[in-house]
This record gives structure tokens, sequence and C-alpha cells, in this order.
């Protein structure tokens, strides 16, 4: 075998290269043959994806690990490993370095060195496009044990490398950056592995643990005999159940059960994936157990109606294993070296896939664990009753006298969960007697069923040769067991050594023969895990995952072990012949052996690459018998399969043996084509016998011994093979240069050399008057004749006479007589391949003379004219319209002139295909004139050698077998019926496969159309016979019919014209135009084009004649993705959903999942008039129809759609409503479909935006309406989750989401960009804003008296939900004042007047009150009061800045949390628009009349009595509780006569602005509340303190004490930088002039630059070394002054990195604290905004000896909260200026 590369190189694979062969070139250290090894690996296993990659890895691990050792061996690892750090050798770091250690360096280098010459010699050697696979391998070796090996293999020297091609493979290879260390080694190297199976010293720890856990637990024992004193132990000691434990505790332990049993309760579910997997863990557990010497190891199972009960006949649970199962993955058999199967620690859990609370009892313990009182029951023990043994024991007893109790120690009860007897019996169903093959204890499994009476008993038997039988009740069933011990592999060192085994299942007969039973089986670790395409069982030690159900693909130990299993597959060949009932037939034994070799493609998954690596081992191991010599066995290159007793007499043993290296394959060894092929077994047939008398010839009077008897023996064979056969033209051409033919003279020749004549003088010449003899003179003197005694010694019979002489004329003899002049002499010349070159005319004259011939009485040619005409067919050359061309190769037809009813142009393009016709001039050759009817015979003629009107149908030979195995569904047959050798003639045309492959390309429906015409005219009278091909099978069968490969051909084709698309279909796909397809499908349907007539056509093609359901659902698939628009009436459409609807009983499944897969309902896009009117329409899935609107919204659309808009979107909205469409189906919409029977909430808005896009608003109001009081109605009940609004509010927010109508008749949405869009609740607001932009006022109709309080009322709530507001909601009043007036009167008044509306609003509004307090007063803390001489306002809207032209004049007004009064106003209207504090901006009447009664009598000289009686009694007001805080104004809420803030606050359009040096206060009333003449006023001192009292502090500001030179002291009140964000508070006083409190008015003037550039440079200079000073401070030496050395022109001047964050700082300083603003450069601002929360401005203010600092975090969020303010500086010129004049 070779292997050719890219560049063309030629590779010779080595082909007994393995795993190990690898391994031991390798440790040989030979590049050259571990390159050979790896690169045959890959080729011998097919590719990278079956290499056995991580077994590899691990031995290329291994093979460095010993080389390295061998280099170093001189040193101690221990003290060598010691000079090793991060894989480098560390240098000489000084000249004391000890002369020893440097040797010991020195050494290791050298080793490091030679494993790197080592990688890259192999690579070297290997082609290059294997580098990455090599490479893969031979570093993952060398990086667990030298950590950087890249470095090692990068520094080493370029000469003794194979170029730098390998290090830039290797460099591919690594994804970790090149280190420029010294490489080191690993320590303890030797027990590292290379793969995800690690052995290190934490598993003997392990190990240590669990022995002296072990100790313990029997000290335990000891020490309490009470196995109940044992269970409450581990329920105290290992889950903490004491009454002791403190609550906290208590709490603690049960919240970490519950989160143990969540994860137990997950394990249980979701490990495995069948219930049924908890037997085979109770199986593998009781294999496991340990059983006294005098029992014989059994397992029960006993299935009740209650549950399961299991008994075992083990010694006992121990205490010990008590404990283990109440752990998880802590099993007593981990670290074992006694064999047990499991060792994962989880398998008993499993019982919880059907059990709540499995029992267990066993030697004293009884306990259960129960999940019902909580998950943590999967491992928590509870003591329960001990069980009645004996009862269980009698129910399984055969003889309940002899059955001893006390056999059973352990009992488990498993009661179900849920009761069901079909699924209780079915999960014992995987309880197969192969279980107990590969079990090592267990003997014997029992099953009894209390549900039917039945008990099953299992049992193992090991018998003699290998032969395993476990009896199953009655029956039976045998293995042959082959083992092979092994010695552990690296992988698992712990392990000493483990055995493979592989049991073929064989079927005993009652002779006691054995057959084999070539069912898959599955593979076993001990235990069945899953079936990959085996035909026998492989046992191995496999590592499994937890869920034990396959094997573990990527680990090395399970690849070691795969490779094994070639080898011992190959060596149970033995057993079988050792068996008793082959012993006297070995090649009985052999063909059984052989018939479970599996073959390529057979088996998948992690074998997939095993049958290969058995049949490379077979063809390499001599396996096969010889006929005749059952003593020797030979390679199956030594034999030849499939001869006859005749081919022995052909082909002697000796010079078989002697000229071939061939023996007889013994005859009872049968195997499969497939199978011989794969072996490489030679086939008896002519290509041996040709190689036999090849070699015959070539040695000296090897022909003449063996005389002519044997030669003309030999011919007949070869004949009768080759006529069993065609296209064996090579084969005739090497006998005719074979020297094999006897002459007169007695030498031989071949008919290469000259032309040979064979005499016959029985035979006629044949000749008439015009064909004579005496025509060919010449001819006579130049023949070489044949020996007669060839013939003669054929004489046996006429057949083998006439089969020499055939055969003799085949390969090129020719007879004398006139028959024979024709078959030979003109046979030869037409069928010259140089025909080209010959006079046309002659040729004609050949076939001419032989179709004149052929018309007269020759009796040769009555014998042989089917010779003739085969010989003509075959070989012959026709002179046609495209040149000379043999029938055989060609479909050769009639033209027009020969009678040919077809139009060939009808059909094809001569471009895409060439018709071959006759020509003409054999019509007019002269020697027709004597013939009559010329043109009939002529068409009968040239028809017999194969000339035909249409395609030529030829009939083909086939072996059965063959047609079996290429047609299944047609032979579905037992192949035992089946004769050896068994032919069929089946009939094909490759033209019109041609014809059909043109016409399914090009696409051209006329041509298809027209094919189909002609099939259909010519079906029955020419093609109907050549459609079904007949078999008779043996004597007793009655014969099997099957389709031709001429009608498979047409049907496997798209060539049929569809009538519902462009496309061309295959036949099975399309129908048959008739009433009971269209009843059903309608118009719409795939039908056939043109209808066919022939019923026997119609038959063959397959065509559908009636609909299923699965062609209903394919057609509704195709309809739906049609891109034409369908059409369908509603008539036809019901028909077919009632059709679906009858079917779905039967295939539910198949129409559900047709359902989900698309849309399948159908909706008309036009209104329905009339049932059986074609309709165009769509397909929508279930949720996108329903099937009727309760709201009759979409109802009511239906006089817009008569009145207009857009008709098909109003259409499409009417027909989702199913009732009217489909009314009959309402069932099957609804309850089949899952069709709703209304629309969804979320439908609705769907509704609503189709609607938007077809009609004005206007028409639509009233149904949005109904929409949003349904939604509403839908809100209060409940049925309207929260989900669902943030869906609606989500989806309105969406720019295209247009489905509100407005007032200006337009569609809008919530996005931005429609601005403002709000509902009117106050007419006359909105009279005031309907006319201003950048806002909407939604629209429903003209609504009635109802419906305006359903809007008020429900709907009103849903769009404060949606979060549209009422106009009322975001229409505020902007207060227009002049002249600051003494507030103080006012907000005395105000302040005691608090309490009593705190009392009113407790009382009278709990649900308010109860608001206040949570938002924690909030309100009522920012109050202020302010008085003014005038005072007016206008309504505004903040959102959409506009505001109202016209100004309304008030006494008092609310604007914020500031309350503005003239100081004329009266009591009554400050009180109302004080309410609007606390109801959210809306007046409250009655509390203002409240607060104005108890005023009026406090001025009026009441008492507090007298109030106090009022109150209570009359307004039914309470007093306050003790518990509440009283309502006070606050001493930050002063009132003065001078207020600087009333003064910046004013509004732009204050009438008649004054300058506060101008400002004179007016005080009109008294300064003081209640009056001084009040002496009995209400009190409210006493302990309570007001809500107010509260102290506001800010951390934005820190005050930075300075020195000179930048040397600052830092006083620092910021904890930290990001958290310093408040910039808004109270300065405190410093020293220096420049640090004292300014006043907001006498800030300094914003101008464009600075008077000196480099002062203020010096400040900036100076400001940033306080900042860098502070910060490095606070945060150490994660700053960076990145300004420190010379200006960057960065957009920032600090930054500190701390991690992965990074935080921007820029620093803005001055000297002068009246200045309150800085400038900042459009880049900086730009960088703000781009970093937001990363970037901050740190403002300093410099002083005389401090600094203050002030931090701005975000700058661009502060300015869009207005905290922070950017200003535009005007230019003091500008050219833009213009003058405006005021006067109108």
């Amino acid at each position: 075998m070779c292997l050719v590369t890219k560049d063309g190189k030629v590779i010779r694979i080595d082909q007994s290269a393995t795993a190990d062969s690898f391994l031991e070139a390798a440790l040989q250290k030979s590049s050259f043959q571990t390159a050979v090894k790896l690169l045959s690996l890959f080729s011998l296993a097919g590719g990278g994806n079956h290499v056995p990659l991580s077994l590899l890895k691990c031995y290329a691990c291994h093979a460095f690990e010993v080389i390295l050792k061998n280099h170093s061996e001189n040193m101690e690892v221990d003290d060598s490993s010691k000079y090793f750090l991060h894989g480098k050798a560390i240098g000489v770091a000084s000249n004391n370095l000890s002369v020893e250690l440097k040797k010991k360096s020195f050494k290791i280098n050298q080793a490091l060195h030679f494993a790197s010459r080592f990688v890259l010699d192999c690579l070297g050697f290997i082609p290059a496009e294997f580098h990455g696979f090599a490479a893969d391998v031979l570093l993952s070796g060398m990086q667990s044990v030298i950590k950087e090996a890249s470095s090692v293999i990068f520094t080493t020297d370029m000469s003794v490398s194979s170029g730098s091609s390998c290090l830039e493979t290797v460099r591919s290879e690594i994804s970790t950056e090149i280190s420029t260390e010294n490489v080191t080694l690993r320590e303890d190297a030797h027990y590292a592995t290379c793969t995800q199976v690690r052995c290190t010293i934490d598993d003997a720890m392990v190990s240590s643990d669990e022995t002296i856990s072990g100790s313990l637990e029997q000290s335990f024992l000891d020490q309490d005999k009470d196995a109940a004193m044992v269970i409450e132990s581990i329920r105290k000691e290992e889950f903490g159940l004491d009454a002791n434990l403190l609550n906290s505790e208590s709490s603690m332990l049960k919240k970490q059960h519950a989160r143990l049993g969540r994860a137990l309760h997950c394990l249980s579910q979701e490990l495995y994936s069948q219930d049924s997997h908890f037997l085979l863990e109770l199986v593998q557990n009781a294999d496991d157990n340990i059983y006294p010497e005098n029992v014989e190891p059994t397992l029960t199972f006993i299935l009740q109606e209650s549950g399961i009960i299991v008994l075992n006949n083990e010694r006992g649970f121990s205490a010990q294993n008590i404990r283990a199962l109440c752990d998880v993955g802590n099993s007593t058999k981990k670290g074992s070296g006694g064999g047990y199967i499991g060792q994962k620690g989880i398998g008993f859990k499993s019982v919880f896939r059907i059990t709540d609370a499995p029992e267990i009892h066993s030697n004293g313990f009884h306990i259960k664990f129960d999940i019902g009182e909580g998950q943590i029951g999967f491992v928590l023990p509870t003591a329960v009753p001990p069980c009645d043994i004996n009862f269980f024991s009698q129910l399984v007893s055969v003889h309940p006298d002899r059955m001893n109790i006390n056999s059973w120690n352990t009992c488990i009860v498993l009661p179900f969960r849920s009761k069901s007897e079909d699924t209780a019996t079915k999960m014992f169903s995987d309880l197969h007697p192969s279980l107990l093959l590969f079990l090592q204890r267990l003997q014997c499994i029992m099953f009894r069923n209390v549900l039917n009476d039945s008990l099953i008993i299992m049992r193992k038997e090991i018998l003699e040769d290998g032969i395993v039988k476990v009896s199953c009740g009655k029956d039976k069933m045998s293995w042959l067991v082959a083992s092979q011990k092994l010695e552990a592999h690296a992988s698992r060192p712990k392990v000493q050594g483990t055995e493979i085994a592989i049991a073929f299942t064989l079927e005993e007969s009652d002779n006691g023969d054995y057959n084999p039973r070539l069912d898959q089986q599955p593979v076993f670790a001990f235990l069945p895990l899953r079936t990959y395409g085996l035909k026998f069982i492989l046992q191995g030690d496999f590592i499994l995952p937890s869920s034990r159900e396959e094997v573990d693909k990527n680990n090395p130990w399970n690849e070691w072990l795969l490779t094994k299993f070639p080898g011992l597959f190959v060596s149970a060949e033995r057993s079988f012949g050792a068996l008793s009932c082959f012993r006297e037939n070995p090649g009985r034994a052999v063909a059984t052996y052989m018939s479970f070799v599996p073959l390529v493609g057979e088996v998948h998954g992690f074998f997939s690459g095993l049958p290969k690596a058995i049949i490379l081992e077979l063809r390499r191991t001599s396996c096969l018998l010889i006929e005749g010599d059952r003593s020797k066995m030979v390679p199956p290159c030594s034999v030849l399969r499939g001869w006859d007793m005749q081919a022995r007499d052909v082909l002697p043993d000796r010079l078989l043996q002697e000229y071939l290296g061939l023996g007889f394959l013994d005859k009872n060894i049968v195997l499969s084509d497939s199978l011989a092929r794969a072996l490489g077994i030679m086939e008896y047939g002519p290509e041996t016998l040709i190689k036999f008398m090849t070699h015959l010839c070539h040695t000296e009077n090897g022909l003449k011994l063996m005389g002519l008897g044997w030669l003309s023996s030999w011919l007949n064979t070869l004949y009768a093979m080759l006529s069993r056969s065609s296209g064996q033209t090579d084969l005739i051409d090497n006998l005719r240069h074979i020297p094999f033919i006897p002459l007169s003279d007695g030498t031989y020749s071949s008919v290469d050399v000259s032309t040979i004549w064979l005499h016959s003088d029985t035979l006629s010449t044949g000749f008439d008057r015009v064909h004579r003899l005496e025509a060919f003179p010449k001819l006579n003197a130049k023949l070489q004749i044949v020996n007669p005694a060839l013939l003669s010694a054929s004489a046996v019979d006429e057949t083998s006479v006439n089969n020499v002489a055939r055969m003799l004329h085949r390969i090129g003899v020719q007879e004398l007589s006139a028959h024979e002049i024709i078959k030979v002499h003109i046979l030869q010349a037409i069928s010259d391949e140089h025909i080209t070159d010959r006079d046309k005319d002659l040729m004609i004259d050949y076939l001419c003379f032989i179709m004149i011939h052929l018309q007269s009485d020759c009796p040769d040619c009555c014998a042989e004219r089917k010779h003739i005409i085969y010989e003509l067919h075959n070989k012959a050359y026709l002179l046609t319209n495209h040149g000379y061309r043999r029938p055989v190769e060609t479909s050769i037809h009639f033209s027009r002139e020969f009678g040919n009813p077809i139009d060939v142009n009808g059909l094809i393009n001569i471009v895409d295909m060439r018709w071959h016709e006759v020509d003409i001039s054999y019509l007019k050759h002269p020697a027709n004139k004597s013939l009559s009817n010329g043109l009939t015979k002529w068409r009968e003629f040239l028809q017999e050698i194969g000339v035909a009107d249409f395609v030529r149908v030829i009939e083909i030979e086939k072996s059965v077998a063959d047609l079996c195995h290429y047609a299944p569904n047609n032979m579905a047959w037992d192949k035992g019926l089946i004769s050896p050798g068994s032919t069929v003639k089946d009939w094909e045309s490759s033209e019109l496969a041609h014809l059909l492959f043109i016409l399914s390309t090009s696409g051209d429906e006329e041509r298809c159309k027209y094919l189909l015409e002609v099939l259909d005219t010519l079906w029955d009278d020419n093609f109907s016979d050549k459609a079904t091909i007949y078999y008779d099978l043996k004597a007793n069968d009655n014969g099997r019919s099957f389709k031709s490969s001429f009608i498979s051909k047409i049907c496997d084709f798209q060539w049929v014209v569809s009538s519902v698309d462009n496309e061309l279909h295959y036949p099975k796909d399309l129908f048959y135009d008739c009433d009971a397809v269209r009843s059903i499908l309608g118009a719409s349907a795939p039908y056939a084009l043109p209808k066919v007539r022939s019923r026997k056509l119609l038959s063959e093609l397959g065509l559908k004649t009636e609909v299923t359901i699965d062609d209903v659902l394919e057609i509704v698939k195709a309809w739906r993705k049609s891109e034409t628009s369908f059409k369908a009436s509603i008539a036809q459409m019901s028909k077919l959903y009632t059709f679906i609807w009858d079917e779905i009983s039967s295939s539910r499944n198949k129409v559900s999942e047709a359902f989900r897969s698309g849309p399948f309902i159908f909706v008309p896009s036009k209104s329905v008039s009339r049932q059986n009117d074609l309709l165009p329409g769509v397909f929508l899935s279930a949720e996108d129809v329903y099937w009727h609107d309760p709201t009759g919204s979409v109802d009511r659309l239906k006089k817009i759609h008569s009145q207009g808009g857009s008709t098909s979107v109003i259409q499409c909205l009417l027909s989702k409503i199913l009732c009217n469409v489909y009314p009959g189906l309402h069932d099957f919409f609804v309850n089949e479909c899952g069709v709703s029977e209304i629309p969804t909430y979320h439908s609705y808005l769907d509704i609503l935006l189709q609607l938007s896009t077809a009609v004005l608003p206007s028409q639509a109001a009233s149904a949005v309406f109904k929409v949003l009081l349904m939604w509403a109605e839908g809100l209060e009940s409940g049925s309207l989750s929260s989900e669902d609004i943030i869906h609606l509010k989500e989806c309105m927010t969406k720019l295209e989401y247009t489905v509100l109508p407005t007032a200006q008749d337009k569609w809008v949405s919530l996005d931005p960009s429609f601005g403002l869009v709000c509902w009117s609740d106050d007419k006359n607001l909105r009279k005031i804003f309907k006319n201003f932009d950048n806002i909407d006022f939604l629209y429903f109709g003209n609504l009635c008296g109802s419906e305006q309080e359903m809007l008020q009322t429900k709907v009103s709530l849903l769009l404060q939900k949606l979060g549209i507001p009422a106009l009322s909601e975001v229409v505020t009043r902007k207060a227009i004042y002049n002249g600051p007036a003494d507030a103080s009167f006012k907000a005395s008044l105000i302040n005691w007047a608090l309490p009593y509306a705190q009392r009113y609003i407790y009382s009278a509004h709990p649900d308010k009150y109860s608001q206040l307090k949570q938002s924690g007063f909030n309100n009522l803390k920012q109050l202020q009061v302010l008085a003014v001489e005038k005072l007016s306002y206008h309504y505004a809207i903040k959102k959409c800045c506009i505001a109202s032209k016209k100004q309304e004049q008030c006494s008092c007004l609310l604007e914020g949390h500031t309350l503005y009064t003239r100081l004329e106003s009266d009591t009554h209207a400050l009180f109302l628009e004080l309410s609007r504090l606390f109801f959210d901006g809306t007046p409250e009447l009655h509390l203002a009349n409240f607060l104005h009664m108890i005023t009026t009598m406090a001025e009026s000289g009441s008492t507090e009595e007298q109030t106090e009686f009022f109150i209570v009694n009359s307004q039914k007001v309470s007093k306050l509780p003790d518990k509440e805080s009283v309502w006070l104004l606050s001493s930050t809420q002063s009132w003065t006569t001078n207020d600087e803030s009333l003064q910046m606050d004013a509004s732009p359009t204050t009438i008649n602005e004054q300058k506060p040096s101008n400002l004179k206060l007016k005080a009109s009333v008294s300064s003081s509340w209640p009056p001084a003449d009040w002496k009995t006023a209400p009190d409210f001192h006493g302990s309570r303190c007001s809500i107010n009292d509260e102290e506001i502090v800010s951390d934005a500001v820190t005050v930075v004490p300075v020195k000179n030179n930048a040397d600052f002291t830092i006083e620092n009140k910021v904890d930290e930088l990001p958290e310093s964000d408040n910039v808004d508070i109270q300065i405190p006083k410093f020293d220096g002039p420049e640090l004292g409190p300014s006043k907001i008015f006498r800030t300094d003037q914003l101008r464009p630059g600075t008077a000196n550039a480099i002062q203020a440079m010096a400040t900036g200079r100076e400001g940033e070394q306080v900042a860098f000073n502070h910060l490095t401070q606070k945060f150490g030496q994660v700053v960076k002054w990145v300004n420190q050395d010379n200006e960057t022109g960065l957009p920032y001047d600090m930054v500190i990195e701390a991690g992965s964050s990074r935080e921007y700082i820029e620093v803005k300083a001055t000297r002068s604290a009246m200045k309150n603003w800085f400038e900042i450069s459009f880049r900086e601002w730009q960088f703000a905004v781009e970093k937001g929360e990363s970037f901050s401005i740190l403002h300093v203010l410099l002083g005389n000896n401090k600094a203050r600092v002030t931090t701005f975090r975000n700058p661009a969020r502060q300015c869009q909260s207005g905290k922070l303010r950017l200003v535009v500086l005007m230019p003091t010129v500008s050219d833009t200026w213009e003058d405006v004049s005021l006067l109108t």
C-alpha cells in the first residue's frame, strides 16, 4: 500500500504499523521509524478522525519520559530538579557554583536538545500536509514532560533540523507565547499522564483515608452492636440532626440539606436516560457483593403491584456500607483491588427514578431513604420496622418446604411512585440472559412476577471449549467466549492487569451443532452499555461516564483496549475450530467464524475503526483452509473462491500452487462477496484461467505435456464463463496474444500473429449464384488451419465441440464456409475500429451482404442467426447520420425514411443530445432490388441488431443477489430461497436515462410533456412487458416479481411536468387528475401533465390516485411556500381540513408536527360569496388566527371595508376570524389545531397595527377604544399580567407601532419622535394646547356617557400603565412674579396650619398619608414659602418646552415645592393651593375648607377647647397618634426679607424687573402667626420633633491647605473619588480672602480668553500639582499625571488605573472665589460624553495656604440632570448682528 502526497511523492505504508510499534520506534530513538509508523497509522486508520489520538499522545509522553531519563540517568532527579524553574535551566549566576552542578545542568540541557532534534527530524521525514497531525502528537508528548517545549525547539541549531518548514509547523501548533527562558523538566513527570486520566498522590491519600475510615467504622460497630445506634449516629454526625442545636444552626443546616437534596434530585433524574437503568445498577451492586462460600450468588427481583422487592444472598450490609449509601461518590469499592465493577458511588441513587422511599433490610439494619420528607432523603437514613423476608422468600421458592429463609441476608423494598403494570413489566425486559456473561460473582438472577404469577430463573453455566450457557426458564442461550489477559497500560498505573473478551452468540440445534446468531450485540463493561453495530459482544474494563451508557471515546485507556481486540478476534478462530461439532468439519468452523467479521460501515461510534483493523489483521493471518488439506491454514490472498469440480480438472492443484501460488478454498467455507473482497480473496473466473494459460505457455513444453484433451476442456470452460458475462473484451484481447492454438503442423500460435481458420467438412458452404466462393480466390492460400485433433478431443458431446469452436471463433479463428465468411471475415472487417478510413460503399456492401444472406435458407444461418445478430449487435459498425457507430455502444434509430412515427425534434435538442439514425444509403443499395418488401425486411433486420424507433431497451442478465442488494424494496424475500449463482433477466435503457437526465437538467417542460405523450402512446405495445422482472425461486416457491431497471430509471428522474409550478418532478410525487384527488386537493394539487391514458403506464409510474394524510401535509407545506398567489375554494379547503380531522386520530403526532412547522390555515384575501369560488388567500399559523372576536371590533370594520380604505389589509383582518370562513370546523381548529377562541392581547396589538396601515384614525378610533377597554378590563381582572403590560409598552414605544389614533387624524406611537402623546381630561387645557406642535391628543371617536366614564376610570388606569399621561398630569403652571416681600407671616400661617392638615389627611385619606410617609415626606421637607408683590402664571408643558402665551393673575401658586403668595391673598386660596402639595398637584377643596374654618375660628377668638371639639366632633378628625411626628416647616426653610434665591429663580418674563440693590420689601400684614392676642391658640409643644429636623451632609468638596511651591497638606472629606458626584453643598469658610463665601450675583463676568496667559498657565500647573498630590494621597501609586513632564494635549490630565478599570481626571484651577464657571474645550467635552462615569472634573480653588477641591463626576450626566449648566459665550463683535425695531 502506498500513499501519494500533494507534490507527487509516493510513500510506502507499513501495513503492520500499530500504536505499540509507534511507541517501540520512539523508545528506540529512531526518528525515521517513528515517522513511518505515525504516517502509516494515519493512513491505515482512514484519516485523523479514526486515529487513536489520545493513545498516541500518551505513548509520546511515555517515550519522552524514557528518552530524557536515559540521557540524565547519572544524576538524581531530586537533586537536579531543584535547579529548574519555569521550564528553563538556571544559568550559572556566580563563580562559586560547584563543578558537579554545572555537569548536571549540562547533561540535562543536552537531553533537552536531543528531544527537540528528535521532534524536528521526525517532522522532516513526514510530508508537509501531515505536519499538523504529527506535530500535535509529538509536541503533546514533549510538553507533558517539558513545560516550555517550544523554547527548546526554537533554540535548536537549525543545522541539525530539517529546515524552517518544520519549525513553522511547530510554531503553528504552539498556542502559548514562546518564552526565551531555558527549559526544565517537570518534577516527578513519570507519574503525570498526557490525558484527562490523572494518577496523583491524592488518590493514594484517599485510599488511605478510606482504610482508616473502614477501621474506625469496624471499631464503631464493635462498640455499638445495635444497628439502630449506627443509624442514629449517622443522622447526628453526618447530617447534624440533633435536638440540642441552636435555632440559627438548625436553620443553616436545613438550607444545606435542601441544597444537597436538590443536587441529588438532579443527579438521580438526569444521570440516566431510562427508568429501567436502576436494574443494571442493582445487578452491578449484587456482583460486587461478598457471598458466603456455600451459596450460589443469586439476585432476585419480585414484581408486585405496589413495588419491587430485591433479595440477595450476600453476607449483608456493614456499617461502612450503610455510611457509603448515605453519601455521594464515597463508594466502599473505590481504590479496591477486588475487581469491582462499580466505583462511582452513585449507582444506588438510580432507584429514585421509580420510588420515593426505598427500604434496605440487611444484617439488622432496617432503614429507608424517604424524599417525601424532603430531598435530603436521598442520603438521610430513617429507621423503619423489619420486613417479612420469610414471606418474600416463599414467593420465589420453587420448593417452599426446602427454602432456607436465612439465606436472603439483604432485602431491598422499592415501592412504586406511581402504579403502572405495563411500565413495571416492561422495565424488566432489560434483564437479558447476557447480563450474567461477564459478571465475576453473580451466578443466578431470578424474576418473580406476582402480577401474572410467573417465575423466570437465569443461571450461568461455563462449559468446555469456551462455551458459556445461560438458562432462562426452559430456554438456553449459548456464547463462545474468547478472552485475553493484558498487562495494564501506563494510563492507569494503579491497575496491575486487565482482561478483555469477545462473546459470539450461537444457536444450538437439536443435533448439538452451533449456528451463528448475527444480531447486533451491545458492548459490555461487565454489564451492557449500548450497541455499536457489532455482531458479537465486546467486553472490556472500559472507562465510562457516570451514566454507564457508552464508552468514553477520548480516553487513552479505552483506545489502548480497542487496539487489542483485533488480535483477540483473530485468535478466537481457534476456539471455533476446537468446538466438538466442528472438529470433523473445520471448514464450517471457519465459515461460522467468518460470518461474525464486521465490515467497514457497519460499526459506528467509538468502535467504527474496529472492522478495518480486524480485516487488516485477518489479511496478515493464515485464517482460511484449502480444499483437501484441513491441517494447513493459509492467508486470504492464497485461496481461490467460487470454484466448482470442473475447475479442479482444468486447474490441477500442484500447477495452480506452482504458477499462481493459490489453492482452492475449502468448499464448506462460504463467504459473502463483500467480505471476500475486503479480505482480498481471488475469485475463480476467466482471469484465473487466462493467467494460468499464460504461465503454462511460458513454460517449456508445458502446454504440449497437458495434451489437446485438456486444452479442449480448458477452452470449453473458458467459453462457458465468458458467455455468462459481458464486457470481457480485454480478456479476449489477452487470449489473442497467447500462443495456445494448436495448428495442423504441430505448432502453437496466436491469432494476433496471423489469421487462423477452422475447417469443417460437415457444414455447407451456403454460396448461391450471387455470392460465390470464387469471389475470394486468394483467401484459401493464406489460411492457417486449426489442428483437427483439437475438435476430436472434444467429441464427448456436441455442445463441447460447439463451445470449443465458438471459443476459437470468438478469439478470431475463422471458418471456411460462406456462413463463416460472413461471421469471421465480414464481421471482422465491419468491426474494425479504424473503420472511418474505409470506403463507405464497401461498408454498406458488408451489411447488405449479411442482410441478404440471412434471407436465404442457409442452415447455418438458421442455426446461428442469433449468434450472427449478436456479433452484429455487439461489434459491427453501422453508418449513421453521425458516422459509424456500434449498436451495442450507441442507441441507433430509424429515420423518417425508415418509417419512424416519432418526431425526434420534439424531444431533443441536437446540441444537448445526439440522436443517431441509420443512414439512408442502406436502402438505396442496388442489391435491394431483388428483395420484395425491402423496407419491411430492412426494418426487421435492423431491429434484430438493436435499431429502434424510440429508445432502445435491452435485456441484461444480472445476479439475483446483486438485484437483492440494489433493490431491497422490491425484493424482500428470504435469501435462503435463492439458489447459489442464480441470475435474472433485467431490462435497461441507458439512452432513455440519458434523455431523462438532459430533460431533467434543462427543465424543458414542453419536451417533457411530449416525452410523456410518446411513452403513453407506445407503452402498451412496446414497453409494458419490460417494466416487470419475474424470477422463479426454488420449486416449492411461486416466484417473485419486481420492477426492472428500465422503469426504475423513469421513476428516478425529475422530469414530469406539474400543473402547479414550473418545475419538474418525480412521477411518484405527482397526482393523477381524478375525482378522488380533486375533491380534496382541488385545482392546486400537483397533477401530472399531460393526462396519462394508459392504465398500465399510470400504474408503473406510480402517480398518486388517492390522497393520504402525508400527501395532504406535504401539499399544504408546498402551498404555503409557493411564490405565486395561492387560490382555493372554501368548499375544497373545508373538505381538506375535514379529511385531516378524520385521519388525525391515527396520525396525531405527525399532524401536530406539521402544524408546528409552519402556517397551515388558509384564509381568503377576499370576502367569501360562494363556497365553490376560487379565492386568493394566505396560510396563517394557529397563533395568527382566532375563532371569533368578542369585542366586535373587527366585525365593525366591514363597514369600512365597504366604504373604501386598504381593502387587502382589512380583508386580511376579517379573514382571521375563522367562524365566518369554516363554520362547521370549530372543534377541529380550536381543539385540535390550538386556534384561540378569541384573539390574545398581543394579537389585538397586531390587529391595530395592520388596521393603522389601512384606514384613517378617525375611522378606527372607536375600534381602538374597544381594544383599550378590553385591555383595561383584563388589567382589572388580572388576566392582563404585568409582563403583558411591559410587552405592550415596549411595542408601543417603537417607531413602527403607530397604533394610537390622534385628534389630528394621524397614527402615532409612543416613540419620542412623535412628541408628547396624551389623552385629554381637561377641555380648557386642551383648548389652550391643541394648536401647539410636538403634542398629540388621543382620539377615541364620539364616546357616549358610559364610554366616557370607562375612559375616566378603567381606561385611564391602563393608559397610565402604558405611559400615556392625562393632559392635566403633564401641564404645569409657571409662576411669573415681581418684587419679593416679607414671607414670615405667610410662612408662620402655613407652619401653624400644617399639623391640622396632617390630622385631616391622616383621618380622611389614610392611603394618601401612608404614601406620603413611605416617601419620607420629601415634598414637605422641600416646601418653601415665598411672598411676592405681583403674581401670575401661564400653563407650560416642560417635556415639550412649550407654554401658553396668556397669563392668568392669581393670589397664590404652588410650583414644584415652592408656594408663591401675595401678601393680600386670602387664607382659603392659600390653603387650596397648599393642598396640591399633598394630592399630586390636584387641589383638595375639603382640606382647604377645613383649614380655612379653623383659621377663621382662631381669628375670631375661639378657645383651644372649642376648636378641638369642632375638629373631633363636627369634622370627625381624630387626634394624631403619638408615634407620628408633627409636620412643621424646617429651620432651613426660612423666610427672609432679602431672599437672593428668589431673585435668581425669577422667571425671565418677570414684569418690571428690578436690580437687587433697589429692592424694597413690603410687609402689609403681621409677620407672625397665630395672632398675638390669641392666648388660647392650640399648642403643639412637647417631645415631638419636626420631620424636617435633618442635617444635609455632602462630601463633594474637599478642603486642601496649600503650602509654598505646591507642597500640600490634604484634608480630605471625600471617602473615594467615584462617590464624589454631589457638588451642590454649603461651602465652609477658609482662611484667606479668596475662600470667603461669595454671593451668586457677584460672579466674574464671562470673557473670552484671559487677561494674562502666563498667569493662567501657572495657575493651571499649580492646580494640577494640587490635584495630583491629593489623588496620590487617596489612591496611591495608581495615579498617573500625564502632563507631569510636558503638556501632552490629551483631553485629560490624570489617569487612575485600578486593575482593568481606568478613571480619567481633568483639572480646572482658579484663584478667584467669585468665579463659579470654567472653560472646557470641545474635545474635552466630547471625551467626557464618551467616557461617562469614567470621566471626572476636579475644580481646584487656590487660596493663600489652602485649596478647595470639588469633584464633578460624569459632568455630561450632571448637565442633563440640571446640576451643571453649559454656557455658549457670544462674541463681543459680530457681523451677524441685526437691529430690529420694536415698534409695530
